[in-house]
């Protein structure tokens, strides 16, 4: 089964600078893992405009993304990055979203 991960970031007031080279630096290390490639998204309008960004990955299974994530988990350079990262976020909330068929919806 396919996902596509959507990460929710809100940047804590006054630490906007301070995330975009933990950003880039997540990025290299990420891809060295095997993390598909991120792409960000801005809000135009609604939602949470200010300071807050979407973080949107595709996924070719489940399995995939837990084999990913438990190297990441597993990398000090990474828990090192996590910990930094918690001191600019407000508040991160990710959903993992499944495509569904017209099938599946009684369609």
């Amino acid at each position: 089964m396919k996902a596509k991960v959507v990460e929710k970031v809100k940047f804590a007031p006054g630490k906007w600078r301070e995330a975009g080279p933990l950003m880039k630096s997540f990025k290299e290390v990420a891809e060295k893992k095997g993390f598909p490639q991120v792409k960000i998204y801005g809000f135009v309008s609604g939602g949470d405009v200010v300071q807050t960004l979407n973080f949107v990955t595709d996924w070719d299974s489940l399995a995939d993304m837990e084999t990913v994530m438990d190297k990441m988990f597993s990398d000090p350079e990474m828990l090192e990055m996590m910990e930094k990262w918690a001191g600019v976020v407000e508040s991160h909330e990710v959903s993992i979203l499944k495509e569904l068929s017209p099938e599946e919806l009684g369609m």
